[in-house]
């Protein structure tokens, strides 16, 4: 099985909306969480998607699954305080239900220009090698900087900027989630963090840059553009 693992749990504190939870902020009519599972429900390998939403929105989400006829939304739990314990919870909802050898496609949510032939490479590379990060080649100086001053420029030649699917099977999901609130962790970053805390190999897939994740006011107004150009397209071809 291949299944999509969306968490949509945050409250959208850096976008200028007070009152609506970013995910629920509509593009050309529609909820940006709708638009983001809709690839997936309309991909022919996908075979089931679990959602992790806020607890105090997962009606009015259920709601939407319903009117846009999601039916490969199988799995809707509660987010919890973290991006980490809502993946979990997810990953554990659909852990079971589903084989260990399934492939899970961590997504979020607010990261709604994701394509078919992603989430294609996703898959195969997962089967092929075990897993599948999502990543955009860095195209500006990368430099770190520990306060004011710059400690070090670095060589952008092998940098890259990890995104979303990041994709693996599903036994390996469930022991690293597992393992990290062992350990005491429940605020990692990604997945990505988490299968090379854990000593598991990385695999590289290419993405596209307009692949975004909509965290702030700007990205929402950068990814409306980019649908403004797409909608042309269609319109036109």
């Amino acid at each position: 099985m291949n299944v999509a693992v969306i968490f949509a749990g945050g409250i959208g504190s850096r976008m200028s909306s007070a009152t609506l939870p970013k995910q629920f902020l509509e593009i050309h009519g529609t909820p940006l969480i709708v638009h983001t599972i809709q690839h997936f429900q309309d991909h022919p390998d996908i075979d089931g998607v679990a959602v992790a939403i806020l607890p105090e929105w997962r009606e009015r989400f259920a709601q939407l699954v319903a009117r846009y006829e999601l039916t490969k939304v199988k799995w809707i739990v509660d987010g919890g305080a973290t991006g980490q314990e809502s993946r979990h919870r997810a990953i554990r909802a659909v852990a079971d239900e589903c084989p260990g050898d399934s492939v899970v496609l961590v997504h979020d949510g607010v990261r709604p220009l994701i394509d078919a032939q992603l989430i294609s490479d996703n898959i195969q590379t997962v089967r092929e090698r075990g897993s599948a990060i999502t990543c955009t080649k860095g195209n500006e100086t990368i430099v770190s900087a520990s306060g004011e001053e710059i400690d070090e420029v670095l060589p952008r030649d092998f940098l890259y900027i990890a995104q979303a699917p990041q994709s693996l099977r599903l036994s390996t999901a469930l022991e690293i989630y597992d393992r990290a609130v062992a350990e005491g962790d429940d605020d990692s970053i990604d997945t990505a963090t988490l299968l090379r805390r854990f000593g598991h190999p990385l695999f590289r897939v290419p993405g596209p840059r307009s692949n975004i994740k909509i965290t702030t006011a700007e990205d929402y107004y950068i990814c409306r553009a980019f649908f403004d150009v797409i909608e042309r397209r269609q319109i036109g071809g």
